[in-house]
């Protein structure tokens, strides 16, 4: 039996090499932040008051609602995250 092999999962989802280039920046960054996120422990509110998001939309974070987040949003949850929670050195 012959398999087929995909270096991108989401190209699997569409035939445009750049969208499921999106699509796999888009889920590597909530899968970031969904680390963050049960890393800390953190309830949904606790999550939507530091990356400054609604309630709703950490439920779609956490959930895997990859249509739902912009790239830019997630990134600007990252930016968000490490602002308030530096890292130290």
């Amino acid at each position: 039996m012959n398999s087929i092999k995909f270096s991108n999962v989401f190209d699997v989802v569409t035939d445009n090499k750049e969208e499921a280039n999106e699509l796999q920046v888009r889920a590597d960054l909530m899968i970031a932040l969904r680390g963050i996120v049960e890393e800390k422990g953190w309830k949904q509110a606790e999550a939507a008051e530091v990356f400054k998001l609604s309630q709703p939309q950490v439920g779609d974070l956490l959930q895997g609602k990859i249509d739902k987040l912009s790239i830019d949003l997630l990134i600007t949850c990252l930016n968000r995250y490490s602002c308030t929670h530096p890292t130290s050195k």
